[in-house]
């Protein structure tokens, strides 16, 4: 069970929650088909569209994409994904895809 608790910063900033593992989840406008981000700063978006059976479905799935960055397996920059030391070219996957590595385990455990 997830609980997501309301928060809001009072100077130029957008609402927050956060879950019970104490991980941010900010909800903002993410690209057409991504319901969610995991952020190696430990924060997830969240699409601010995501009903509440979605929003506990994307923190669960970005979850383990956060266990998988803390265990090392997996990070990223603007052009790559790095899995467990194998690169793989964000212009040639399909962000998501449930054929890649890393989103085998979450689709897997989540």
């Amino acid at each position: 069970m997830v609980l997501v608790v309301e928060v809001r910063k009072v100077e130029n900033s957008r609402p927050i929650t956060e879950t019970s593992k104490n991980r941010p989840i900010i909800k903002k406008d993410l690209e057409p088909g991504i319901m969610a981000e995991a952020n190696d700063d430990g924060t997830t978006f969240v699409s601010k569209d995501a009903s509440p059976a979605q929003l506990k479905s994307a923190v669960a799935h970005e979850e383990v994409h956060h266990d998988q960055m803390k265990r090392g397996d997996l990070s990223y920059t603007d052009k790559e994904v790095t899995w467990k030391g194998k690169k793989f070219s964000r212009a040639s996957m399909k962000e998501g895809a449930h054929e890649l590595p890393w989103e085998r385990e979450a689709y897997k455990n989540k």
